[in-house]
């Protein structure tokens, strides 16, 4: 029974620090250059701490391998944190295309390529239609880019 009272315990401790770690937020302590070189690596990787380098007067290319943040490398500390930095999100393009040949799947690829409001002045009473098994109005609004 200890054993798997250890084994829980553990696991709630990695798991509440690994939730810490995604929160973290870094501080200087000072403003000289390589604290700020390590605050940049660490909230946008190496390409944020050589623009930061590039701003401060300072040579990326000879620092990089002689700093240390936290008695890790420069390079080692960003890519320590370099996951939880925030990703551009991609644009997804969606492509409908009728399931058959029907008037109901026609008019519901219509109302999500062209609006709903031009499929309403060219058909009349579309309100019931089902698209997926969502109303139309609402399979508009979600797949509607």
């Amino acid at each position: 029974m200890k054993t798997v009272l250890v084994a829980v315990l553990t696991l709630a401790v990695s798991f509440g620090a690994s939730a810490k770690v995604s929160n973290v937020e870094f501080r200087a302590l000072d403003q000289s250059v390589e604290t700020q070189l390590c605050v940049a690596a660490a909230q946008g990787g190496l390409t944020a701490a050589k623009s930061t380098a590039s701003s401060l007067g300072v040579k990326f290319g000879q620092i990089k391998n002689r700093l240390s943040c936290n008695d890790q490398s420069l390079i080692r500390f960003a890519a320590q944190f370099e996951s939880q930095v925030e990703q551009p999100i991609k644009s997804v393009v969606f492509k409908f295309k009728a399931a058959d040949n029907q008037a109901a799947s026609q008019i519901c690829k219509e109302a999500v390529v062209n609006g709903l409001p031009a499929v309403q002045k060219q058909y009349k009473n579309i309100d019931d239609i089902y698209c997926n098994g969502q109303i139309i109005s609402r399979f508009v609004k979600k797949h509607r880019i």
